[in-house]
């Protein structure tokens, strides 16, 4: 038998050794309430879906046979030109600044190859999205965890943030809307974080796929951009609900070229894996003209009222602490384990899916056991909520 690398077998490993912890069963009295997946679509809510103005646009892009071509390996023209337009925020941001991706953990993974070298490490948030805790490793890049705050809405420890910094410090990873935090960074921390990486000449790399999904003021790293370079990844995944659709981009924000080189290398990088959906690219333009960037953030009202619910009823339960959140459709909700006899979340998740059939993902597995506890989404249907909470009240008094 040929083996596969010892890499991707660890890494197999350690997926199986997490989700073969959590299979529901087949014939279960209750009917499954799953809540792992960040997919706004997963319940059918009237406000998660694209407007009918986005298919037909789509629909009128397929029509063209020039759509059904390759194109530059960045992207169309017509579609980087867009994100250029509808993301400068007053820059001088061209096409030319402009990768088009599917996905945006494509794009996360060209700032992998693009910007690191074996031996050097990369800053990540704990508690954050860890799409950089398993695949560094291939590449010999270490990854160091930086402290959020809990208490001050998981705004970066700064000093804990210098500790990990060092030489050989390739750049700064945020996530801004969280997963699965649910936090929104207010301006004036933005421009803090912005001020501690142009002061140690680092680059920040911003993942910004939740852009505006905010209750409030929602500031893009783009728009505070000045001296240092930074690099914002965005996307339709969540501001438009087509997270099927796999449209996404990277922006480089860099007036003073000092990140020149790396853009020139993620360009050579692109024709890997060459590009995205071509009629959908070329759909871009008519979509961010017509529906604009703020498609989400007019939603959000949505998500607020099931937010607050959440917190009012989850608090009430023995044992369940929420962190409020300040947008996106996340929510964090710690767990006293001796309240629920349990040794760790990820336990307590499969002992509530064996009795109550309610699937969550435990905060342990977004790269860190310095919290135990869940990610509630908050796209369902106020029915599927009374259902759970019933069935949670229920777990609390069985323990």
């Amino acid at each position: 038998m040929i083996k596969a690398s010892e890499f991707l077998l660890s890494q197999n490993q350690a997926l199986l050794a997490n989700f073969s912890q959590l299979k529901a069963e087949e014939n279960h009295a209750k009917p499954l309430i799953q809540f792992m997946k960040g997919d706004p679509t997963e319940f059918g809510h009237e406000q998660c879906k694209m407007s009918q103005i986005g298919y037909d646009i789509v629909k009128s892009e397929i029509s063209k046979s020039q759509n059904h071509s390759y194109c530059h390996s960045t992207g169309t023209q017509p579609a980087k030109q867009a994100v250029a337009k509808h993301f400068s925020h007053g820059k001088q941001i061209t096409e030319n600044d402009v990768i088009i991706t599917q996905g945006v953990n494509q794009g996360l993974f060209y700032c992998l190859l693009g910007i690191c070298d074996p031996g050097q490490n990369i800053l990540v948030p704990e508690l954050g999205f860890p799409f950089f805790d398993g695949i560094a490793q291939a590449y010999q890049v270490e990854v160091r965890k930086y402290k959020l705050q809990s208490d001050n809405k998981w705004q970066i420890d700064f000093e804990d943030l210098k500790s990990k910094l060092d030489q050989n410090t390739k750049f700064l990873y945020v996530i801004n809307p969280s997963n699965p935090c649910g936090s929104v960074f207010s301006k004036e921390h933005i421009q803090e974080i912005i001020n501690w990486a142009n002061q140690n000449h680092v680059l920040i790399v911003a993942d910004e796929i939740y852009y505006g999904m905010s209750f409030g003021e929602f500031v893009s790293f783009g728009e505070l951009a000045d001296e240092g370079p930074i690099i914002c990844l965005g996307g339709m995944d969540k501001m438009f609900f087509t997270p099927g659709w796999q449209i996404s981009w990277m922006i480089f924000y860099d007036k003073n070229n000092y990140a020149d080189e790396i853009k020139k290398a993620m360009f050579n990088l692109c024709q890997l894996l060459l590009h995205a959906n071509v009629f959908v690219m070329n759909s871009l333009p008519q979509i961010l003209d017509q529906l604009t960037i703020h498609y989400a953030k007019d939603r959000m009202i949505h998500f607020k009222e099931n937010h607050d619910y959440l917190i009012q009823e989850l608090n009430q339960i023995k044992g369940l602490k929420c962190i409020p959140a300040q947008g996106t459709f996340y929510l964090a909700v710690l767990i006293d384990l001796d309240v629920f006899q349990v040794k760790n979340d990820t336990e307590f998740a499969k002992k509530l899916l064996k009795e109550q059939n309610i699937m969550l993902l435990p905060l342990s597995w977004n790269g860190t056991d310095k919290y135990q506890g869940f990610r509630m989404l908050t796209i369902a249907t106020k029915e599927v909520y009374i259902e759970m909470i019933a069935r949670m009240k229920e777990f609390l008094s069985r323990v």
